[in-house]
């Protein structure tokens, strides 16, 4: 594809989001995909599998995860998926600077600000449109077991989920299908994939959130702001502090509603 022009701070926002890949990713299409299948059977077989198998040598005999061994669960697979992703691009150092875990062309502090912007944005704009706020499903239930359940939760919003989905989504589908399928085109069918992993899993867990505004139009906002974010920074490492933020904004707010 053709590079960008050099000096970018004489671009609008608009045609710096427009800009092509510099170059192709050095994993395919397929490949891509893989992590994403990944990181889906961590979430709903490794993870569930482990928990239910030290619950069962301690005596625990329930076929049904509760909410707090489910969270426990989801923590696992997203920090097995992370390890994947890490391990998988180390194979090559062509591989590992294509994962762009630099810090791109937005301070980190600034990245941090819009990822609470975004956070901010998109809680409020679902909440009031579904009629109700409600606590990420990802720590539904988290407030049943005070500190504990306070700590696991801040785990997955606020490290492992920003971790394991921006890896994957942002770092490695991302650049593919952007190369793949046009710059815009790229963007909307990554945010795409994530909606159906965030359908499939988490969303399912909890069928009582509502499906179109928490099921979809949830997942696809934040997918596509921080693609978005990913492709103005040309920065993995960038969209990951700022989904942190968003992470913990997600917290607090969970934390309002339960009035913890």
């Amino acid at each position: 594809m053709k590079q960008d022009p050099d000096n970018r701070r004489e671009m609008s926002l608009m045609t710096k989001l427009a800009l092509p890949e510099q170059s192709e990713p050095p994993w395919g299409f397929l490949g891509a995909l893989l992590t994403v299948g990944v990181l889906f059977l961590c979430l709903t077989l490794i993870g569930p599998a482990s928990v239910s198998a030290v619950m069962a040598s301690t005596g625990n005999t329930r076929d049904v995860l509760f909410p707090f061994e489910l969270m426990i669960s989801w923590v696992i697979g997203m920090a097995l998926a992370v390890l994947f992703v890490l391990v998988s691009r180390r194979s090559s150092e062509e591989s590992w600077q294509a994962l762009s875990l630099t810090r791109g062309e937005l301070a980190l502090p600034l990245a941090l600000l819009v990822g609470i912007a975004i956070a901010l944005a998109v809680d409020l704009a679902v909440s009031l449109a579904s009629g109700g706020f409600w606590p990420a499903p990802q720590i539904w239930g988290f407030q049943r077991r005070g500190l504990s359940g306070l700590l696991l939760a801040g785990l997955s919003l606020i490290a492992l989920q920003p971790l394991a989905e921006t890896l994957v989504f942002q770092g490695v589908l991302l650049p593919r299908m952007r190369w793949t399928f046009g710059h815009w085109g790229g963007v909307i069918g990554t945010a795409g994939v994530y909606t159906v992993l965030y359908q499939l899993v988490f969303i399912e867990a909890y069928q009582f959130y509502d499906q179109l505004w928490h099921g979809i139009v949830f997942p696809m906002s934040i997918a596509i702001l921080f693609c978005l974010l990913k492709v103005y920074t040309r920065s993995t490492g960038a969209a990951l502090i700022a989904r942190m933020g968003a992470g913990l904004i997600f917290l607090l707010t969970a934390v309002a509603i339960s009035g913890g």
